[in-house]
C-alpha cells in the first residue's frame, strides 16, 4: 500500500488508513512506539512495546540465574 506524505504546518505526516488503525488497536490518543530498522519504519502499539520490554527483562533475568549452567553446557561433554 502506498501512501503520500502531506506537510501539516513545519511537520511531514503520513496518514494511516482505517485497516491498519484497526488491526494495531489504536485509538484517537493512542501513543506508539516508532522505530527505524534498516531503511524499514516500524510503528508498535505502547501496549506492545511494554509487553516486548517486560518479555526481555524476564529474558535476562533467566539468563544471568542459569548463567554458570550455561556456561557449563558450552564447555561440552567431558571424556
Amino acid at each position: 500500500m502506498l501512501k503520500k506524505t502531506v506537510t501539516i504546518d513545519d511537520s511531514v505526516s503520513i496518514r494511516l488508513p482505517e485497516e491498519i488503525i484497526k488491526a494495531l488497536g489504536l485509538n484517537p490518543g493512542s501513543e506508539v512506539e516508532l522505530e527505524v530498522v534498516g531503511n524499514t519504519l516500524v510503528i508498535r502499539p505502547e501496549t506492545e512495546r511494554k509487553r516486548s520490554t517486560q518479555f526481555l527483562e524476564t529474558f535476562q533475568s533467566v539468563l544471568e540465574k542459569r548463567k554458570s549452567a550455561y556456561e557449563e553446557l558450552a564447555k561440552g561433554e567431558s571424556s
